[in-house]
C-alpha cells in the first residue's frame, strides 16, 4: 500500500469517521426530539380544542340553566310556564305577558352573544314564547313541533341537552344553517314537563377554526352520540387525507351528552413540517463528508508529494548514478531538511567515492603492475642464471634456443595492450617457459595439456599460468628429482572456466596445505602507494590478481591430487572471444 494511501486512510479515519459518529448521534437524539415536539403540539392542539369546545358548551350550558332559575319578578319563568301545560288556562295576553317577562333576559343573552339567534320554549300546550333577535328569525306560526324527531329525543332525554347537527330548520323563518340545542323543563318541586327549551344557535358556535393552528394538517371534529357533526369547520369532502398516510387520530370525550372530540393528524406532513433541522444535519454531514475527503485527499498529497518524488528520484537512475534534486530546498520543515541532507549525502558519496573507491583502484593497479614486475624479475633472474650454467659448462648451439624463447616470453610479458588476453596466449606462454626449462633439465619432465580449441578462445588474465607451472617443477617436481609430469586441463562449469595444474610430485602435508589455503583466502594487503608486503610473490600473488580484476567470488583453489602431487585450479568467468 502506497504512502498517500495510508495517509488517505487515516485523516479519512480522523475527519469522517468522526464526523459521522456526531451526524448519526444528532439526527438520532433530532430525531426523537422532533417526535417529541410532533406529538407534544398534537397534544398542545387537541387539549385547546379540547378546553375550547368545553367552554362552549358551559357557556350554552349556563343559558339554559338561566331560564330554569331566572325571574325578573316575584314568579319564576318555571312558575309562569305553568299556565301553559294544557290548552284554555291562558289568553293571548298572558303569551304577552311571559314573552314580557322573559324579553329582557332573551335580549341579554342575544346581544351578549353574536353565535346566539334565537330563544324559544315550546310548551305542551302548543304556545310558543322567546324570540329570535340574533338573525331575525321566528317560528313558524300554528307550528306543533311534538310530532318531530328533535322532540321526542328531547323529551326522552328527560332534562340533558338534546343536539341536532348542522341544518337548517323547516320551521323557522329566515332560517339558515344551525345547531339547535334543546332541553326540557320541568317543574323543580312536582316534576311536571313544562315544555321545552329551544336554544338556536350560528353554526359557527362550535367553530374550532380559531383553535386549529394547523387546519391543513389537523382535522378537529365534534360529534353527538348519534355521529352527527356539531362543528361548522369540518368538512367531510376535504379531510380525508393522501393514501398511505400516517396519520394519528386523538379522541376524548366532551363534558356534556355524549360528545366525543376527535382530531385526525397528517403525522407524515407534520413530521416534514419539523423535520427541517434533521434534513439540515443530512445535508451539513454530507458537504462536511465531502469536504473532509478532498482535504484528506490534498493532506495526503501535500504530506507525500515530497516523498514520492524522492522516492521515484532515487529508483530512476541515470547511468546507474543518484542525481541531485533542486526542489523542496527552500521549505523550512522537516521536507526542506530531508531534500537538503539528501543533496549533502549525494555530494558526501561522490566525494567518499573520488577519494576512497578511486585511489584504490590507482593502489590495486599499482600493485597488480608490480605483481607482474615481481614475477617477471624473478623469472628473469633464473633464467640468466641457467643461461650462465649452460654456456659455462656444455658451450653449445642450444643457447640460441633458450635465447630465443626467453625473448618471446619478455616480449609477451611487457605487452600493453592489455592485461586480458587469449587461453591461447597463456599456454603460448608457457610453452616458451618449458622449452627454456627442457634444456635446463635435459627433457627429464615433461608438460600435457588437455584443453580443447574451443575453450582456447576464452579471455583470461595475463600471467596466471606460467607461475603455476613454474611453481609445479620447482616444488612439486623437486626439479625433476621426485616426477616427471605436470598437466594443464580446463573445462567448463556453468558460466566458470576452471584452469587446472597438477603435478605427480610430492605434493604437501595437510598442515602444508592449510597454512596455504589460509594464505590464499587472506585479502591482499596495501600500506601506501609504491609499497607491498613482504609475502612471497607466488601463489598468493596470482590469486589477489584474479580477485581483484574479477571480484572475490573468482580466484584459486588447493588440493592434493588422485596422482599424489598437487592440483591447483583456477576459477574464472566464462569469456568468449
Amino acid at each position: 500500500m502506497k504512502l498517500r494511501t495510508k495517509f488517505f486512510i487515516i485523516f479519512f479515519l480522523i475527519s469522517v469517521v468522526p464526523t459521522l459518529i456526531i451526524a448519526t448521534f444528532t439526527y438520532s437524539r433530532c430525531k426523537i426530539l422532533i417526535h417529541d415536539q410532533i406529538n407534544q403540539a398534537c397534544k398542545n392542539l387537541f387539549d385547546n380544542a379540547l378546553f375550547f369546545a368545553n367552554n362552549r358548551l358551559s357557556s350554552i350550558q349556563d343559558t339554559s340553566e338561566i331560564f330554569t332559575f331566572y325571574s325578573n319578578t316575584d314568579n319564576s319563568i318555571i312558575e309562569d310556564l305553568k299556565k301553559y301545560r294544557k290548552k284554555g288556562n291562558y289568553t293571548s295576553y298572558d303569551i304577552y305577558e311571559s314573552n314580557n317577562n322573559i324579553k329582557f333576559l332573551c335580549q341579554n343573552l342575544i346581544y351578549s352573544n353574536d353565535a346566539l339567534n334565537g330563544i324559544f320554549i315550546f310548551t305542551p300546550s302548543g304556545a310558543v314564547l322567546g324570540y329570535g333577535y340574533g338573525s331575525n328569525i321566528d317560528i313558524v306560526p300554528d307550528y306543533n313541533p311534538q310530532k318531530n324527531s328533535w322532540y321526542q329525543k328531547t323529551v326522552n332525554l328527560e332534562g340533558k341537552i338534546y343536539i341536532d347537527g348542522i341544518s337548517a330548520k323547516d320551521f323557522i323563518i329566515d332560517s339558515k344553517p344551525s345547531i339547535s340545542f334543546c332541553k326540557s323543563i320541568y317543574d323543580v318541586y312536582t316534576k311536571d314537563f313544562l315544555g321545552v327549551l329551544f336554544i338556536d344557535y350560528d353554526s359557527s358556535v362550535l367553530n374550532l377554526d380559531s383553535v386549529n393552528t394547523l387546519p391543513e394538517l389537523v382535522h378537529l371534529k365534534i360529534s353527538t352520540a348519534q355521529g352527527n357533526i356539531i362543528n361548522s369547520d369540518y368538512n367531510e369532502d376535504s379531510t380525508n387525507f393522501p393514501k398511505n398516510t400516517k396519520t394519528k387520530d386523538f379522541a376524548a370525550a366532551l363534558d356534556y351528552n355524549n360528545l366525543t372530540l376527535n382530531a385526525s393528524v397528517n403525522y407524515d406532513a407534520l413530521y416534514n413540517n419539523f423535520s427541517t433541522t434533521k434534513n439540515y444535519i443530512i445535508i451539513i454531514t454530507i458537504i462536511c463528508c465531502i469536504c473532509f475527503i478532498l482535504l484528506s485527499l490534498i493532506l495526503a498529497k501535500y504530506f507525500t508529494a515530497p516523498i514520492t518524488f524522492l522516492s521515484s528520484y532515487m529508483t530512476n537512475k541515470k547511468f546507474n548514478k543518484l542525481l541531485q534534486s533542486n526542489r523542496y530546498l527552500k521549505r523550512n520543515d522537516e521536507i526542506g531538511t530531508l531534500f537538503q541532507e539528501y543533496n549533502h549525502m549525494l555530494k558526501e558519496q561522490e566525494q567518499y567515492i573520488k577519494t576512497q573507491y578511486q585511489d584504490r583502484l590507482i593502489l590495486l593497479d599499482a600493485q597488480m603492475k608490480s605483481l607482474e614486475a615481481q614475477i617477471n624479475s624473478h623469472f628473469l633472474f633464473n633464467t640468466l642464471e641457467s643461461i650462465n650454467s649452460i654456456a659455462e659448462v656444455e658451450g653449445v648451439s642450444s643457447i640460441s634456443d633458450i635465447v630465443l624463447s626467453l625473448g618471446n616470453m619478455f616480449r609477451y610479458s611487457i605487452k600493453t595492450e592489455s592485461e586480458i588476453v587469449t587461453l591461447y596466449d597463456e599456454l603460448d606462454h608457457i610453452n616458451n617457459y618449458v622449452s627454456i626449462q627442457q634444456v635446463r633439465f635435459n627433457n627429464r619432465f615433461r608438460v600435457e595439456t588437455d584443453i580443447s580449441d574451443s575453450l582456447k578462445k576464452q579471455k583470461v588474465l595475463k600471467l596466471i599460468l606460467q607461475p603455476l607451472v613454474e611453481n609445479a617443477l620447482y616444488h612439486g617436481l623437486k626439479n625433476c628429482t621426485r616426477g616427471d609430469l605436470i598437466t594443464v586441463s580446463a573445462k567448463k562449469d556453468n558460466n566458470n572456466l576452471l584452469i587446472s595444474v597438477w603435478d605427480n610430485g610430492v605434493g604437501m602435508s595437510e598442515d602444508e596445505l592449510n597454512s596455504l589455503q589460509e594464505k590464499l583466502i587472506a585479502p591482499a594487503e596495501f600500506k601506501s602507494l609504491g609499497k607491498r608486503s613482504s609475502r612471497s610473490i607466488g601463489l598468493s600473488n596470482i590469486n589477489a590478481r584474479i580477485r581483484l580484476y574479477y571480484g572475490h567470488e573468482y580466484g584459486m583453489t588447493v588440493d592434493i591430487a588422485a596422482s599424489g602431487g598437487l592440483r591447483i585450479t583456477l576459477r574464472l568467468p566464462d569469456q568468449t572471444v
